[in-house]
């Protein structure tokens, strides 16, 4: 369990969902060509921002509102930070692989995901974050790791004009609502840290019953958008039976939700959800 902790809470599993993540749009998008530099790339800037993300101003977290996971991460602080330097050095490593193009194009991405954690936003009241926005955690981070894991490999062959392409938009729209429906459960599992932090979100503000039903409806929306496209694109009866196994699954881990559930329990569900999701369309 040390082992898996050390996994998790170090965000290297997250960063490895990402990136398998990103491999299995090679599968799913036609004629594009395998680019491992792009995965690694995936893999190392998700694990730098996630840790960003974690350790930024953790010092400042009241000690009742610390779960388990920003206790581990304030005992290994200093580790974590040698890490991310070593994976930023990767990443320059692999920068001459990429065009301007392709880099202009990630820094809204970039921009977004700094933004989600430092305060950009201008308001009456000051300067916000991101994720103080009412309902919008779920949507922010579906849309940018959609943007990384799918739009990415697109537009970095083919250029960002091809993102406009309808069969793409469809693409994406269906990844969106997938990841919608698995990241939605990470706020009815902060329903109390983000109460006591005075964060307006789904769960806060419709309670947990509630928020669970938005979820099921995003899953619905996914299953359905993914029968439009196979139907529309020609019919494949693997790919469709792949769709309503992964449906079942997510379904299943949602009705096996409490608020008494603990943080690993969200964190193998629903991203080890994201992981069958790769792996179908890896091997179908």
């Amino acid at each position: 369990m040390k082992l898996l902790r050390a996994i998790i809470y170090s965000n290297s599993y997250v960063a490895f969902v990402l990136g398998i993540l990103t491999l299995s749009s090679f599968a799913l998008v036609e004629n594009i060509e395998w680019r491992l530099y792009t995965v690694i790339c995936v893999f190392l800037g998700s694990f730098i921002l996630y840790n960003f993300h974690r350790l930024y101003k953790i010092d400042f977290i009241p000690e009742d509102q610390l779960s388990e996971r920003h206790q581990w991460v304030l005992k290994r602080a200093n580790p974590l930070k040698i890490s991310m330097g070593l994976s930023l050095f990767v990443m320059m490593l692999l920068l001459p692989n990429f065009n301007a193009d392709t880099i202009v194009c990630l820094i809204p991405a970039g921009l977004i995901s700094v933004g989600y954690t430092i305060p950009i936003v201008p308001t009456e009241t000051g300067w916000r974050r991101l994720r103080d926005i009412p309902f919008t955690k779920p949507l922010i981070i579906s849309l940018v790791v959609g943007y990384l894991t799918l739009a990415f490999p697109v537009f970095e062959q083919w250029g960002f004009s091809e993102l406009k392409h309808p069969v793409f938009v469809k693409l994406f729209a269906e990844r969106m609502l997938f990841l919608l429906a698995v990241t939605i459960p990470f706020d009815m599992r902060d329903l109390l840290c983000d109460k006591a932090s005075g964060l307006e979100t789904l769960a806060t503000e419709f309670g947990f019953v509630q928020t669970r039903n938005v979820g099921l409806i995003a899953l619905l929306a996914w299953l359905l958008m993914l029968v439009w496209r196979l139907i529309a694109l020609g019919f494949s009866w693997p790919q469709m039976i792949f769709g309503f196994v992964m449906f079942s699954f997510v379904l299943v881990c949602y009705l096996l939700t409490t608020p008494k559930r603990q943080d690993l329990f969200y964190i193998l569900a629903f991203e080890g959800s994201i992981i069958l999701y790769s792996l179908g369309w890896l091997l179908i």
